[in-house]
């Protein structure tokens, strides 16, 4: 009985010390989101002309009414939004409930017709400073 609890116990040691101290809960989720990254998502960003912005992950995304795509930055929503007005060309600008909004173009349109074309925003997504980054939303009609 000794012999087995000694072997059990040795096993449980080896088991978490071989766990690598990156593989988080938070590590896992974000290793899973990234698969939902899928490949047709990423024609759809393609065929669009939209790209991703440089250095944020995927986080998730939705193909219910539209498909949605989320990412995540620890830039400042400006610098995203600058970065984005700079590389979409054609698209315009407005501001809704005061967060800036690119929607691809022509023609001036009203925030009740944004569900009819792609747009995109960045929001920060903390108040706390040392917490702070950025969501990066994407719509596509279908």
């Amino acid at each position: 009985m000794k012999k087995l609890f000694g072997v059990l116990l040795a096993l449980l040691i080896f088991l978490v010390c071989s766990v690598p101290p990156a593989a988080h809960a938070e590590d896992l989720i974000a290793a899973a989101h990234a698969e939902d990254f899928s490949a047709a998502r990423q024609e759809i960003l393609k065929n669009t002309g939209i790209p991703v912005y440089p250095g944020a992950s995927y986080t998730t995304g939705d193909d219910d009414v539209a498909t949605m795509m989320w990412f995540k930055s620890m830039d400042s929503p400006k610098k995203i939004m600058d970065w984005y007005k700079r590389n979409l060309s054609g698209w315009l600008e407005m501001t809704v409930n005061g967060s800036r909004v690119l929607y691809k173009g022509p023609g001036k349109i009203e925030a009740k017709d944004l569900n009819n074309r792609p747009y995109l925003w960045a929001r920060t997504t903390s108040e706390n400073i040392a917490l702070k980054d950025s969501q990066i939303t994407i719509r596509i009609p279908k």
